[in-house]
């Protein structure tokens, strides 16, 4: 019996935690048979998830077809299944529970780490909220913070609340994402759109936004206007000032921009050689702290812009710097941009000391540190259940030296800022200064460096970072000391045109951004004050994941280098989705929900009574509605789509296709009260008549025959004729063929019958007795064969039949020609050659 079984995550995971226990209990880890032994602990491992939610058909059968009248589809009691390729694993893991007496839940240090290792243990019948249950936080796979998590395990069930409201994520999203995703999927059909309409809290909202963008770009109008600006001379020096428009004065538009050029040019008139004066002049000491370490949205903007990467393949790089072997970094899926004061103090100098020894930049960044300044990322109260991603002590140079190119350059933009942690803050003195010259006023800006602080860290890197200052136009200039009332003579001076420029494009880096920061796009204010209190669209972990579903949906796509814009199908469902589903103001509030479900101030039953609400409200609006999605694969209809239902006499029929299978893609006819009502209807092949078409049918005399078309097999493509009461009725008439030379003659053989042209299998074309199968006799014209000598000639054997040329048409003698009876096989007679 096992005296503890840890369950971690992942099986990296589970590898850390053994180790870390055998440096505890000064014993050796060994693993076997799925697990690792320590003393008298195991440790074994999940993949992820080992469960999930059954699907709707797994309730009921009928809700295998997607028909509306089953929405809205709400479970009266939650059914998970395993999943399929872990299903061994799982039932190993259930063997081990019957033998422990404690089990440790090593999931994520997060609400999805919670559920999945819990589910596990309550479907298995273990208390996942007993006293024999604990919970592992694990903040970083680094050997000291392993132990240190180990020594400070808590019970378990101060994490239920955590578990209950990933539970009510898990379902809220299932409801939401099934009945919404049938509703309008259905509805895209029945308006000729074969078009999985994919719907969900996040996606949808995060559509939204790239649409919203899109749409903005392309009716933004570009717009031409001028500045006015002059090099002024000062006794300390020149500087650059630019004009002043006026309050509502000549040659604006309603937004206050000079427009009118010539307006612009006779302020260059006026004020050019003109003398003035300084009017006024400030000099405001200005700092700026070191930039906050990274949370995962963080990152991922940052190396978008910094090296093109997707969210995706950031967070794939950033996983593998905290997953075993390389450990270089702590967890990546944080949410957090502060750190624990416990680093600072026991862990910053031995990191720094590691990164010291790293060649080129980043190790004479290190060098320089001074571990005695504590910038504001450094806050024990904003610290959430995972801290900022940054080096760990097994940082070392060799292991840092084996990165590849991609994971070398991702982990100097943690390590630099970092480090940037321990210098001073950047200072500078921010100068501006006003001119007037008659009734004419300029503006001038600039600054002047005192110390460049944490900025020698990122020193000669381009400026595309999220904390890069926006310094203005002016920025580049140190303006000369001057006073109030100081003499200056406008010199040199242009008119700057100008035009105005639409928003850009959505990057994988700006709409995580967005998603994270998705307060800035509600107008109300009090749902801004409640988004920017919460974590926005999605989790850090989901983000790069719902970008990469919405282009494989194909609602966006990627443009360029690293432009993600929305396709004319996304934009087509955003705009027939209601503003309740696609609002990121009412969605990314369920975070907030879900938050208050953990912390204890909003039960399970109370979330979950609000969300089946709102689905039943959403689903009966949206039954309702029109919808029209462009883009999408059309359904043309068929001959008969909008008819009557025959069947039922309620119903319209609508073309349908066949979703897989052998006849996947084939439309047909269905009745829209499906499945009160099975009529199905298989639209008949338009085929142009054969000779016979129309004729009585000679089998039943009732029917008539008409022209048909195989549809499979060797002669698919091929007409004939069948009654029109078929089944009723079975028969069938293959077309004829163009007669032969001899068609319509006396049979010779039976004297009763007329040879009749048919057609053999192979294609070729031979008479025969319509006496067939009573009379077999049968005649193969020969073609293109020159008559021998006695071709024609009475059959000197039987006497009866008249000999004719005949051509060897396989074999050793092929192409060799002679004479037979045409009487054949009753008369053999046949003469070769000499």
């Amino acid at each position: 019996m096992a005296q503890h079984l840890y369950i971690a995550e992942k099986p990296s995971l589970a590898e850390e935690i053994a180790k870390a226990l055998a440096d505890i209990n000064n014993t050796k880890a060994s693993k076997s048979n799925g697990a690792w032994q320590v003393g008298e602990d195991e440790v074994c491992w999940l993949f992820g998830h080992m469960y999930e939610l059954c699907e709707a058909k797994e309730y009921d059968e009928r809700f295998q077809k997607w028909n509306m009248d089953d929405l809205p589809i709400i479970p009266e009691k939650w059914k998970l299944k395993v999943i399929d390729d872990k299903k061994g694993h799982v039932s190993g893991i259930a063997s081990r529970l019957k033998k422990a007496k404690y089990v440790v839940n090593a999931g994520d240090a997060a609400r999805e780490g919670q559920l999945l290792v819990d589910e596990l243990l309550i479907e298995n019948g273990w208390d996942a909220f007993s006293e024999n249950t604990k919970r592992l936080w694990v903040k970083s796979y680094a050997r000291k913070d392993l132990i240190s998590a180990i020594e400070s395990m808590k019970p378990n069930s101060e994490m239920e609340r955590l578990y209950l409201a990933a539970i009510c994520r898990q379902r809220a999203d299932w409801l939401h994402g099934i009945n919404l995703t049938r509703l309008y999927t259905n509805k895209a059909r029945a308006g000729g759109t074969d078009q999985l309409v994919s719907v969900g809290r996040v996606q949808t909202p995060t559509l939204r936004l790239v649409v919203d963008r899109d749409l903005e770009i392309k009716n933004f109008k570009a717009v031409d206007h001028y500045l006015p600006q002059f090099l002024f001379t000062h006794e300390n020096g020149t500087f650059e000032a630019s004009y002043i428009l006026p309050d509502d004065g000549p040659g604006q538009d309603s937004e206050g921009r000079l427009t009118d050029k010539a307006v612009a040019q006779e302020v260059m008139d006026r004020v050019a050689g003109k003398q003035g004066q300084v009017t006024q002049f400030d000099a405001k000491d200005k700092s700026k702290s070191p930039p906050l370490a990274y949370s995962l949205s963080a990152l991922q903007t940052e190396c978008s812009a910094k090296l093109g990467l997707s969210a995706k393949q950031t967070l794939e790089v950033a996983q593998k710097l905290y997953d075993p072997p390389l450990k270089l970094t702590t967890y990546p899926r944080s949410d957090s941009r502060y750190l624990p004061m416990a680093i600072f103090k026991d862990e910053a100098p031995a990191i720094l000391e590691n990164l010291s020894k790293v060649d080129a930049q980043l190790g004479a960044a290190a060098q320089n540190a001074n571990t005695k300044l504590k910038s504001p990322t450094w806050n024990d109260s904003k610290t959430s259940d995972h801290h900022g991603i940054i080096p760990t002590m097994e940082a070392t140079a060799d292991k840092i030296a084996k990165l590849s190119g991609v994971e070398a350059k991702v982990f100097d933009i943690i390590a630099k800022t970092f480090v940037s942690q321990f210098y001073p803050d950047q200072r500078w003195k921010a100068l501006s200064a006003k001119v007037a010259v008659g009734d004419d006023r300029f503006t001038a800006s600039g600054r002047k460096e005192i110390d460049a602080g944490w900025k020698v860290v990122f020193s000669g890197e381009s400026s595309k970072s999220e904390d890069e200052d926006a310094e203005g136009e002016d920025a580049g200039q140190s303006l000369p000391t001057m006073s109030k009332s100081d003499p200056v003579t406008a010199g040199q001076g242009e008119v700057k045109a100008k035009r105005t420029t639409p928003p850009p494009a959505f990057t994988d880096g700006t709409l995580i951004a967005a998603m994270s920061n998705v307060h800035k796009f509600v107008p109300d204010s009090e749902a801004k004050k409640r988004l920017k209190e919460n974590d926005g669209l999605g989790t850090e972990a989901t983000k790069s994941n719902i970008i990469e579903t919405l282009i494989k949906r194909k609602f966006l796509q990627r443009q360029g280098k690293n432009k993600l814009v929305s396709t004319l199908t996304g934009q087509s469902v955003i705009e027939a989705l209601p503003n309740e589903i696609t609002d990121p103001a009412l969605t990314a509030v369920w975070e907030g929900f879900l938050d208050k479900v953990s912390d204890g101030e909003l039960p399970y039953e109370k979330f979950m009574e609000g969300q089946i609400k709102n689905v039943e409200n959403r689903v009966a609006d949206g039954k309702i509605a029109d919808v029209n999605i462009k883009g999408g694969k059309k359904i043309t209809p068929v001959e008969g789509h909008g008819d009557t239902c025959a069947k039922c006499g309620t119903g319209k029929m609508m073309t349908r296709e066949v979703r897989k299978g052998k006849h996947k893609g084939k439309k047909f006819l269905s009745c829209d009260r499906y499945p009160n009502c099975d009529a199905v209807e298989w639209p008949k092949p338009k085929v142009d008549p054969i000779e016979g078409h129309g004729d009585d049918c000679p089998t039943c005399k009732q029917g008539k025959m008409v022209t048909r078309l195989i549809q499979t097999g060797e002669h698919k493509g091929k007409k004939f004729l069948s009654c029109d009461r078929y089944p009723q009725c079975k028969a069938v008439q293959w077309p004829k063929p163009k007669p032969i030379d001899g068609h319509g003659k006396k049979c010779s053989k039976c004297s009763d019958g007329i040879m009749e042209t048919r057609k053999s299998k192979k294609g070729t074309f031979f008479l025969s007795c319509n006496n067939y199968p009573k009379c077999d006799a049968a005649e193969f014209p020969q073609s293109n064969v020159k008559p021998m000598k006695g071709d024609g000639e009475t059959c000197s054997k039987c006497k009866k039949g008249t000999m004719r040329t005949r051509k060897i048409s396989k074999g050793q003698n092929k192409g060799k020609t002679f004479l037979s009876c045409d009487k054949y096989p009753e008369c053999d007679n046949s003469i070769w050659p000499k």
